[in-house]
Parts: structure tokens; C-alpha cells; sequence
């Protein structure tokens, strides 16, 4: 929820970047209302048990984190905690450089 703001407004700027959300600290319900009353721009995946999938990369208490993967599907960066837009931006930018 606190990055939803950045990457809401940097979804909009960066159009040919696909963002997407993952809520993990919500029931479904909540979760989806989160959404919906924000008007979030990108798709938003909601369930609890999503970290597992993530178990072996990322540390349990790394919530939030934001992941940039390249062109080729592979992690380019990976920040834990709360991205800033100018911050954002920077890796963005570095990446669909590449």
C-alpha cells in the first residue's frame, strides 16, 4: 500500500512498462477494495500465500520490495523497502536502456 502512490503516477509515465502489484498483508476483500478505491492502473495480484513463491529470493520481512526485471525476463534490481518516484525513475530508466 505505501508504494501504491509511486507506482501508480510512475505507471502513467513509463506506459510501456508493465507495473504490477502484489498485495500480501490483506484479505482478498480488503484488498481488492484498496484497489478499486484508488483507481490503481495496473493489475494488482491479491494473496496471501504469494510468498511462497518468493521464499527462496526474498527475505520474509523484505515487504515492500520492487523488482525490476529486463527485456529478457531476468531481475535487473531489486530494492527493499519504499521506492521514491525520482528513484524509480532512475532504474527505469537504466534498465530500458540496456
Amino acid at each position: 500500500r505505501a508504494e501504491e502512490p509511486t507506482l501508480s503516477a510512475l505507471s502513467r509515465t513509463f506506459s510501456d512498462v508493465q507495473f504490477i502489484g502484489i498485495l500480501t498483508r490483506d484479505n482478498p476483500v480488503n484488498a481488492e477494495a484498496f484497489t478499486r478505491k484508488r483507481g490503481t492502473p495496473y493489475p494488482t495480484l491479491i494473496d496471501d500465500s504469494i510468498l511462497i513463491g518468493f521464499s527462496k529470493s526474498l527475505p520474509a520481512n523484505a515487504i515492500p520490495t520492487t523488482v525490476i526485471i529486463d527485456r529478457n525476463g531476468k531481475v535487473a534490481s531489486r530494492v527493499s523497502g519504499v521506492v521514491t518516484v525520482a528513484s524509480l525513475t532512475s532504474l527505469i530508466e537504466e534498465v530500458s536502456a540496456e
